[in-house]
């Protein structure tokens, strides 16, 4: 069996280059990745057809678009997306911005 417990700060890596997602676990039912971004990097648009997105923001701030709507995200906030919603994020602050993903069932990308 594999061991089932992860430190997030070992998981999360950031990267000059561009924004990092990381896989933290998979399973059948379950997709958790934790997101790293430098200041000024970003996330594009993507959309899950079939899976539900919860963004938890561990540290900094984001801006968040989801569908239709801009949202700015701190710390300890959460959203969720919708199956068939786009969504992505903009790091539009001079510190790193850290945010867990979970999305079940596991997205196609």
């Amino acid at each position: 069996m594999e061991n089932n417990v992860k430190y997030l700060k070992q998981v999360a890596h950031f990267s000059e280059e561009a924004a990092k997602i990381n896989e933290v676990f998979k399973s059948d039912q379950l997709q958790l990745d934790v997101m790293s971004l430098n200041p000024h990097q970003y996330i594009s648009p993507q959309v899950e057809p079939l899976s539900d997105i919860v963004y938890f923001i561990l540290g900094g701030e984001g801006v968040f678009e989801v569908g239709d709507e801009v949202l700015v995200l701190t710390r300890n906030t959460t959203v969720l997306v919708e199956p068939g919603v786009s969504s992505g994020i903009i790091n539009e602050s001079d510190e790193q911005l850290t945010v867990l993903k979970f999305c079940a069932p596991p997205g196609i990308h």
